[in-house]
């Protein structure tokens, strides 16, 4: 769909134009052709003897020029909103306004199906020819026009004839050329998309940022390509390859390019009028060791080759490559338009044109167009439904900048081409990382106690009916902490911890921090054969349990010995033990905080577990954040839920204990669910999302909170809903963080009140003292809007991984952006920022699967599902089929394990529907699951290894789609003989 608007000064009679375009019409045949698609076996174009052209005279000149142009839009939008039916002729149409006594505004709304843009050239000039013949022969002639002859019209070669040369050409090299080219290709390359397309794009790319270069601009551009015998158009195309390969973060890229089709060999082809233009793939591969200027070389090297093989259509090319029907080679083009609106045309015909606009749409979601001329005019357009507008102009933005260095410097190695301004960089690196924040020197013991003093009556810890006072919890650590130091326990040594929640838990933590030791947690459900690993690789100094537990250690053989807490032996040693404060003197080694204060053990993708270990300075950072987040009344009275095993538990601990706070232990989040007498009521409680849906899943939770605090999965917007109204929270906290950033991040934040969005939160900006950098594979900032992975850095940073130097070295990595020595955390997470400065979580580097060809992250898929109102949790992932008829060759397929909301389990088909008006049909799951819960883990995460296999089902039907080679169109026949169809 083409709209042309421009306007003609020179026209004193609007019905001499039209009736001059109604000639140009009867004497070109393509002009008067429509599109039959029904009843034949594939589209057919076909030519009416006769047609009316539809052209509207309107008089604009009464109105201002403000009026004019406002009337202008109007036209252009009511006019663009009729569209035009390619089965049914004319598709074309003109309108002409009278806006003074000698100007006309024309709009010209024609269907790509007729023209390319060399032929709509060829048209006006022929319009301008005819107009000046009516003009000479006086206002009579233009009723008389029709079906006049004897006005000038070009003699040109009909179209019909390059269809006929076309069907003449041998395909055989062009195909081993483009099988060549298109070799591997397993999917379009990806745009950053702002809204996910729902089906393929259909033509609506109706909106277009544009770029007028300078003078200056425009002749340095020419002249750097010139001077290095390059193309401006091989310049442009390296841009915007560099550019997609940027923002997709892959090294080969495909986009398509438009080509002439018109064929040198074809005498009289330039004169044609028709659909000439092609749009044929480049595939452009990145050596990122390799120099701008000689890439450039290699990518006109093979333009060229491709420019022997660009006649045949874009369908027959498709076919030669190795992507499924449904997928397209690419979703972005370049167009480079060496065929403007020529104005000395009208001028040889005493006319003059002026306010030239080209409003088109492409079949492709962006299109990036170069006029070439004395100011080159870069324009992108869009489609508004995929991409909002800062998007866009983030992409010129970047393009503008990659041009700039291309010219600047032609030889520089393509990975160091950096596409972001230097303000950008500022932005990226500095200001949104601007989280300084001054830390106490002291230690969390030196707190702990300082608060003891201040509030030594207060309660500290409560569990069930038993609670003690700040002061009876200090004396108690202080006695324990002097029974540890018998066992030669301190700085840089760890004691394992098999204890039941209760208070005595929170005592011998503290007690192992005034030691100068480190607590390593141990889970007493965990295999042996995984405890036996944790105590080799840690090497404890004493494992501090109880008597019951103790026992299941019986078939360890561990050589550690072991304190048993409620054991007579230990009751009468702690007896005997001061109440005070312990001092450096009491310790092995005096108290730093440099020491390891904790190591908590995390999965590894080897099947081997991790310890990994944080320094007492880290804790006290995560502490202090807290405090001034939370402040004294948000951790007044905290819910401690979550298992030592799982490093949110030092958040629910330990922050309360240094501000005044008091902490009530439960034995887990399901707790929560149940019936006691009266209501708990906390300042804060935080969990697992896929917790919380089970609590809630039971009932309403025995549970108010100020501020309910969600971490460890993603969060979606239905939980927030579901979560404020259970809880009666005010507040709102999405807060990330992986173990090696002790605990948290980034945090988001919002009352509960004004949450109204659909839209899955973001987990928001680094908290004090923690940098996020969002990076590409050469650890190069990504722009806004753009996946990468996150990287981490600050006083938060674990220490390492226990024992691991290696994975510590390829996890931990020099900090280019910091001070001298310092790091950074390598997260394996995707993520992007958005326009506000918050980060969105897209999912794990390791959980994309591939499906027909397309890349998924299964994030997002989980994150609509979950927006239905009969779905109250849902996980995603890709499994491999066993081959059915349906899928013989067992290729991965999506599952979706859906949790019910209610009572009544939704149907597939629904659950479909609701999919398929969001996502692609390649996001659709082949097969649901229906569970009563999500399984979990011990930390209380999703464990996604216990989801249970699907029972395969026919899948729906996909739709029609025509055989498009000349064997797959004789295949076909066969079958349709043979099956009688």
């Amino acid at each position: 769909f083409q709209q042309a608007a421009f306007v003609v000064e020179g026209v004193a009679d609007p019905r001499q134009l039209g009736a001059a375009w109604q000639h140009v019409v009867d004497q070109t045949p393509v002009l008067r052709s429509s599109v039959v698609w029904g009843g034949v076996a594939e589209p057919v174009q076909v030519v009416h003897r006769e047609l009316i052209l539809p052209v509207s005279y309107l008089d604009w000149r009464p109105l201002s020029e403000a009026g004019q142009r406002e009337e202008l839009q109007t036209w252009l939008d009511r006019d663009r909103a009729a569209g035009l039916d390619l089965t049914a002729a004319p598709l074309l149409r003109v309108m002409v306004a009278q806006i003074s006594d000698i100007e006309v505004q024309v709009v010209w709304t024609f269907h790509h199906v007729l023209l390319d843009g060399w032929s709509v050239f060829q048209v006006l000039s022929d319009v301008f020819a005819c107009h000046a013949e009516l003009q000479r022969r006086g206002p009579e002639a233009a009723e008389a026009a029709h079906p006049l002859v004897s006005l000038p019209v070009a003699t040109r070669r009909p179209f019909r004839d390059y269809l006929q040369w076309l069907r003449s050409v041998d395909r055989r090299e062009p195909e081993k050329y483009w099988r060549r080219v298109l070799a591997g290709l397993s999917e379009p390359t990806a745009l950053p998309y702002d809204h996910p397309p729902v089906q393929a794009h259909h033509a609506e790319s109706s909106a277009t940022v544009r770029i007028a270069l300078s003078s200056e601009q425009s002749n340095e551009i020419r002249g750097a390509a010139r001077h290095h015998g390059l193309t401006v158009n091989t310049v442009v195309q390296g841009a915007w390859a560099l550019l997609l390969s940027r923002y997709s973060r892959q090294r080969d890229v495909v986009f398509g390019t438009t080509v002439s089709g018109r064929p040198t060999e074809l005498a009289g082809v330039e004169s044609m009028v028709g659909m000439f233009i092609n749009t044929v793939p480049t595939r452009v591969h990145f050596d990122n060791g390799k120099g701008a200027l000689s890439w450039l070389r290699e990518l006109q090297v093979e333009q060229a080759e491709a420019r022997r093989c660009d006649v045949f259509p874009l369908t027959q090319l498709h076919a030669w490559s190795e992507l499924p029907a449904e997928v397209g080679l690419f979703d972005s083009i370049v167009v480079f338009e060496n065929y403007p609106i020529d104005g000395e045309a009208a001028a040889t015909h005493g006319l003059r044109l002026r306010e030239l606009r080209a409003i088109e749409t492409t079949n492709y979601p962006l299109a990036l167009v170069v006029v070439p001329g004395e100011r080159m005019s870069i324009g992108l357009g869009y489609d508004p439904a995929l991409f909002e507008l800062s998007t866009i102009e983030r992409l010129t933005d970047h393009l503008m900048q990659i041009l700039d260095v291309l010219v600047e410097d032609p030889t520089i190695l393509l990975d160091r081409i950096d596409m972001l301004a230097e303000a950008e960089h500022e932005k990226l690196l500095v200001d949104w990382n601007d989280t300084a924040r001054e830390v106490p020197a002291d230690t969390m013991v030196e707190l702990f106690e300082a608060q003891v003093s201040r509030t030594p009556g207060a309660t500290a810890v409560c569990c069930g009916d038993v609670s003690v006072s700040y002061r009876e919890l200090n004396k108690r650590a202080n006695r324990l902490a002097r029974v540890l130091l018998g066992f030669g326990v301190g700085a840089e040594r760890f004691v394992a911890l098999m204890v039941p929640r209760s208070v005595d838990m929170v005592v011998t933590l503290l007690a192992v921090w005034k030691a100068g030791a480190a607590y390593l947690p141990v889970d007493p459900d965990y295999p042996l054969e995984r405890i036996g690993f944790m105590f080799s690789d840690a090497c404890p100094v004493l494992v501090v349990t109880t008597c019951e537990l103790d026992s299941r250690l019986s078939d360890v053989n561990l050589g550690i010995p072991r304190l048993r807490l409620d054991d007579l032996e230990i009751g009468a040693a702690l007896a005997g033990c001061g109440n005070s404060d312990l001092t450096d003197a009491d310790r092995l080694l005096p108290l730093s905080g440099a020491h390891a204060a904790y190591a908590i053990y995390t999965s590894g993708s080897t099947g081997r577990p991790k310890g990994v270990v944080v320094a007492h300075d880290s804790v006290v950072d995560l502490a202090t954040w807290a405090g001034s987040e939370f402040g004294v009344s948000g951790l007044s009275r905290v819910v401690a839920s979550t298992s030592l095993n799982f490093d949110v538990s030092v958040f629910e601990i330990f922050s309360p204990l240094v501000i005044g706070g008091s902490i009530d232990v439960v034995e887990d989040a399901l707790a929560l669910a149940e019936p006691r007498p009266g209501q708990r009521a906390a300042s804060l409680i935080s969990g697992v999302p896929s917790v919380f849906s089970q609590v809630l899943s039971q009932g309403s939770a025995a549970v108010t909170a100020d501020i309910v605090v969600l971490a460890g999965e993603a969060l979606s917007a239905r939980a927030v809903r579901q979560i404020t109204a259970a809880t009666s929270c005010t507040r709102i906290a999405n807060i990330y963080g992986p173990t090696e950033a002790t605990v948290y991040a980034t945090a988001w934040y919002c009352d509960a009140a004004g949450f109204d969005s659909d839209t899955a939160p973001p987990i928001g900006r680094p908290v004090a003292n923690t940098q996020v950098y969002v990076l590409d594979g050469f650890l190069r900032p990504v722009p806004v809007g753009v996946p990468g992975e996150m990287y981490l850095a600050g006083r938060g940073l674990a220490r390492g991984y226990l024992q691991r130097p290696g994975l510590t070295a390829a996890r931990f990595v020099p900090n280019p952006f910091g001070a001298p020595g310092s790091r950074m955390y390598r997260t394996g997470d995707v993520v992007r920022w958005n326009a506000a400065g918050e980060v969105d979580y897209l999912g794990r580097v390791d959980h994309q699967v591939k499906i027909r060809g397309f890349r998924i992250e299964l994030g997002e898929i989980e994150a609509v599902l979950a927006r239905h109102p009969d779905v109250s949790a849902a996980v995603v992932l890709g499994r491999k089929a066993a081959p059915t008829e349906e899928n013989w060759s067992g290729l991965q397929r999506l599952v979706a394990y859906v949790v019910p909301a209610g009572p009544q389990v939704p149907r597939t088909s629904v659950l479909r529907s609701f999919l398929n008006q969001a996502l692609p049909d390649y996001m659709v799951p082949a097969a649901f699951v229906f569970l009563d819960a999500l399984p979990l883990g011990r930390t209380g995460k999703l464990d996604r290894t216990a989801l249970p296999a699907p029972e395969w089902e026919a899948g729906p039907r996909t739709d029609y789609v025509a055989p498009s080679t000349d064997t797959e169109r004789a295949l076909a026949e066969i079958w349709a003989d043979l099956l009688a169809v």
